[in-house]
């Protein structure tokens, strides 16, 4: 018996979790809470093992007398099966096979065709990108590259000219900026597109040898929708739902993206539009911003995120609040948020779902606020632990491995400790709004006293 390493154990608050990462958040396989027992099996199954030795290994740990041995052995036994059928064990769920056409055939994983990270794409047999423009998209800098015809419009209201963006040194929050360059894959011949010799940088020290490079590469999603190969410095993903773009090759830390597509056209554009948002969140998670599914107002000077699954309410929620209080919408969809000194805020993206309700700015963040269908209007107030939990289930995001959920968890802990987070069971009605809003204002109005004294 072997763990499957897409869980990883966490301890949030005073509680232990198994929490997916890659393949499994793309099955949408949940996490769970875990006491100290199977915690301590968790470990045991870091390498393989059998159930005897492991039963052994749990006899030594709790001093296990023969009377105890068959409870004890019962209890291991039914932990195994949990843990199997969620998928927790290697071979209990095959995560490289599914139901789309190219499991299905037999068909092999496929081999990326166009060059590696590299600013010398000539070695892929690519014409050079024109500079499209420097974009400055919630609070980070975006340089593209590329025909113009790829850039969907809503870029054009974060287009800043190269004075007008603030450097490294002036904005501590942001190292570098993220280069995207996008390739026109008509233009490159086809004699060259077999780029093997060009999969890793030449001139960078320490990458493998290219004739070496399938050694070195990992599956680490396999989906209908998407697939996603790990190299030593990058991904690459194939984008099955995707017209127009075959690939996508991107640094780890998001920070370099080259887009192999179709001419541009108005299904690449749009295909394109949502592509650029997977490798820009990458490339925020680094810079300690996350992506939260939610409807968004300005109240009070302060941004208020109404979060829930599809078909909640969200836009529903917003809309009372702007016939009772006159608010307005900040974002209808997706709100990107991080912290700054100590303090919560959301950030402009063109990114807004199909509400087409967005805004460039940056807003002190207020609270965010979890909506749950229930026959009447009542507010929750939740741990700690809770809130952790159900803001990071919300987020939109690309964790891929363990080092990436530490970082969503470290954000998304900061985020909460200084804003206001409740769980509102909620009708479509009028007083669903007054009862959040109230509490809000009670809150408001604590906070100030407290700051004051």
């Amino acid at each position: 018996m072997l763990r499957n390493e897409q869980f990883v154990k966490k301890t949030i608050g005073n509680s232990i979790y198994l929490l997916p990462i890659g393949q499994m958040i793309a099955d949408m396989v949940p996490g769970i809470r875990i006491n100290s027992t199977c915690a301590f099996v968790w470990e045991q199954l870091k390498t393989d093992i059998t159930f005897n030795e492991l039963l052994e290994c749990c006899i030594k740990e709790y001093a296990a007398t023969d009377e105890d041995i068959p409870l004890l052995e019962k209890d291991i036994a039914g932990l195994i099966t949990q843990l199997k059928n969620r998928g927790m064990l290697k071979g209990s769920k095959n995560i490289f096979k599914c139901s789309c056409s190219l499991c299905s055939t037999g068909a092999p994983i496929p081999e990326p065709l166009y060059g590696g990270i590299c600013r010398d794409m000539k070695t892929a047999g690519a014409e050079a990108a024109p500079f499209h423009g420097s974009f400055y998209i919630g609070g980070l800098q975006v340089d593209m590259y590329g025909k113009p015809g790829y850039f969907a419009e809503a870029f054009e209201s974060f287009r800043v000219s190269e004075n007008s963006v603030p450097s490294p040194e002036k904005n501590p929050v942001m190292k570098s900026p993220m280069h995207i360059e996008v390739i026109d894959t008509d233009t490159i011949a086809p004699d060259t597109k077999d780029a093997e010799n060009c999969y890793y940088d030449a001139v960078t020290p320490g990458l493998p040898d290219s004739s070496d490079y399938e050694t070195h590469r990992k599956i680490i999603i396999h989906h209908p929708d998407l697939t996603v190969l790990e190299y030593t410095e990058k991904y690459v993903l194939f984008f099955t739902v995707l017209d127009g773009i075959e690939e996508l090759h991107l640094k780890k830390d998001g920070s370099l993206a080259y887009f192999y597509c179709k001419s541009p056209s108005e299904t690449v554009l749009d295909c394109l539009f949502n592509a650029i948002r997977m490798a820009f969140l990458i490339y925020a998670l680094h810079h300690d911003r996350v992506m939260l599914h939610s409807c968004s107002i300005l109240f009070n000077d302060k941004v208020w995120a109404f979060s829930a699954p599809s078909g909640t309410g969200k836009s529903t929620h917003a809309g009372l609040w702007e016939k009772l209080y006159g608010v307005s919408q900040v974002n209808g969809d997706l709100n990107l948020i991080g912290m700054e000194c100590g303090q919560a805020y959301t950030y402009g993206t063109p990114w807004c779902g199909s509400s087409g309700v967005y805004d460039t700015g940056r807003r002190r963040l207020g609270g965010i606020i979890l909506l749950k269908r229930g026959s009447e209007n009542r507010i929750a107030t939740l741990t700690k632990e809770e809130t952790i939990l159900h803001v990071e289930q919300r987020l939109i995001t690309s964790v891929w491995d363990e080092d990436g959920l530490d970082r969503l968890l470290k954000v998304v802990t900061e985020l909460v400790s200084g804003i206001y987070v409740r769980r509102l069971y909620c009708t479509m009605d009028d007083e669903a709004a007054i009862v959040i809003h109230d509490d809000i204002e009670k809150y408001e109005g604590i906070k100030t006293e407290n700051t004051e004294s």
